[in-house]
């Protein structure tokens, strides 16, 4: 039906504004968290390791061809950051040290998104929207035997083949984000262990409620689940056939649903959400106690970060985040007996050498612990600036023969920009149409703050009689259009596209 075109401004019903009907997991990279319940969620830092034996490491920085290393995008829940470390202490454990361990690419960002980038081109996502939002995402690089690559090396592809041709013939390969020949740089073995040691976490002490997906390579897929069969057959390192099938059903390689392109360098493990009081409550805090545990005995070991134990007692920190309000967690882990502190209502430990406690960041004032039922425990607000810095976190022990001992650790401080707290919604956009003899004027209203997500604005005018919509793109800081025959004009919907990863539909009343 034609509606007569008004002379005046008609502002649209927030009710009536409509984004694109897009899965689920291609929506985000505009500031919200897919899985928010309404609580901001609780990320904590995976900082660099504390020691070779840890297992795992992180990039300096990003690597052509995708390989992430930026710190900003190392955030994750708890539980995720509790897994990995354990999964490949494990492996180190088991296999020993490998000549290039699994590399921690990105997690989520601070505020909990999927991770975006800003260039010269505007800003962009850094992965398809939605699939880094909560925390509950994490891509892992590889444990890999080289990375000598085609190309460019280092290469962190667990394979050495994943171009296509370029075009017209002759021209030099491209990157197609695919394995096209065998995992044949891929460490097959500690690849293996590790991703069994996260189902066996998965299946043993989670009831199989702590996975969701790992997305990987297929001709990764391959190797690794050949490998586990044999050891299943053989019962090496306590595996199952049925551990095989549920880290077989588990995997997540298929092109009909978004994964087989762009895991050649990384799985990516995504977890189940689970809130920390709820059912596995009691699972959760074991894991995590398992974790800070093995912080504090790598803290001991020869290579490991100096100073940051002494005496059987070692300095764990963690930097947490809720709604980009930050916190450092500080807490005395012993490795030995005599490194104890009693709580309310309880004896001193037998063999306990610990009389005080006391804690400070970057020379400040000295407190001490708060709870009495956590005497070895301190939290403290850190601060955050637009650019990467470090802190230093200070505990000074008083033992029970009087002597001192200050322990110390370099805690890192990743950027929090400014654009973190940029939360994009439909409801933002109001979409305006008004005549002038034969002009149609049109116009988006927004919050200013928004532009900092949007990459581009365009009307799609829909015409009596014409197929396809007419696309006007319009400058970003104006949001404004004019159009000729506004007679032929049936309907109007503005485009905002975010961060070149997700479209918003906004339609634009016409009367």
């Amino acid at each position: 039906m034609q509606h007569p075109i008004s002379h005046r401004f008609f502002a649209l019903p927030a009710a009536l504004l409509v984004m694109l009907a897009l899965p689920h997991h291609a929506v985000a990279n505009d500031g919200r968290n897919r899985y928010d319940t309404g609580v901001p969620a609780e990320l904590v830092h995976l900082h660099a390791p504390v020691s070779a034996q840890a297992g795992f490491r992180v990039l300096a920085s990003d690597m052509p061809g995708g390989a992430d290393g930026d710190p900003a995008f190392r955030w994750t829940t708890r539980p995720a950051l509790a897994l990995v470390r354990l999964a490949s202490r494990r492996t180190v454990e088991a296999l020993g040290a490998g000549p290039y361990p699994l590399a921690i690419f990105d997690l989520a960002s601070e505020n909990a998104d999927t991770p975006i980038g800003f260039g010269p081109e505007g800003p962009r996502g850094r992965h398809p929207g939605g699939s880094h939002d909560g925390g509950h995402n994490l891509d892992l690089g590889y444990y890999l035997s080289s990375e000598q690559g085609r190309i460019e090396t280092p290469d962190p592809a667990a394979c050495t083949d994943h171009f296509r041709q370029g075009a017209p013939a002759g021209a030099a390969p491209v990157e197609d984000n695919i394995c096209h020949g065998p995992a044949d740089r891929l460490d097959t073995d500690r690849q293996t262990l590790f991703m069994l040691e996260l189902v066996r976490w998965h299946s043993e002490h989670f009831a199989g409620e702590l996975l969701e997906a790992i997305g990987i390579d297929a001709q990764v897929r391959l190797k690794v689940l050949a490998r586990a069969g044999d050891w299943a057959r053989s019962r090496r390192f306590g595996v199952t056939t049925a551990r095989v099938a549920e880290m077989e059903r588990l995997f997540a390689s298929s092109p009909y649903e978004g994964w087989s392109h762009s895991h050649h360098h990384h799985i990516h493990v995504r977890l189940l959400p689970m809130h920390a009081g709820g059912r596995h409550a009691a699972r959760i805090a074991a894991l995590v106690a398992q974790d800070r545990a093995l912080e504090a005995r790598l803290l001991t070991q020869p290579g490991a970060e100096s100073g940051a134990a002494a005496d059987g007692c070692a300095l764990v920190t963690e930097l947490s985040s809720q709604a980009l309000t930050r916190s450092l967690d500080l807490q005395i882990v012993g490795t030995e007996p005599r490194c104890a502190l009693a709580g309310a209502g309880k004896p001193q430990p037998a063999g306990a050498g610990l009389k005080r406690l006391r804690f400070r960041i970057d020379g400040g004032e000295w407190s001490a612990p708060e709870d009495p039922l956590s005497p070895m425990h301190h939290v403290v607000d850190a601060p955050a600036g637009t650019a990467f810095s470090t802190l230093v976190a200070e505990a000074e022990l008083t033992f029970a023969d009087g002597h001192l001992r200050l322990l110390k650790r370099t805690v890192a401080m990743p950027a929090q920009p400014g654009w973190l707290r940029v939360r994009i919604d439909a409801s933002h956009f109001v979409g305006r149409a008004r005549t002038e003899g034969n002009e149609l004027l049109l116009a988006l209203d927004f919050p200013p703050v928004d532009a900092t997500l949007i990459d581009h604005i365009a009307f799609l005018v829909h015409r009596r009689g014409v197929a396809a919509p007419e696309r006007v793109v319009v400058d970003v800081r104006t949001a404004a259009a004019k159009v000729q025959e506004a007679g032929s004009v049936e309907a109007v919907e503005a485009e905002v596209g975010l961060s070149r990863r997700m479209r918003l539909r906004v339609p634009v009343v016409v009367r």
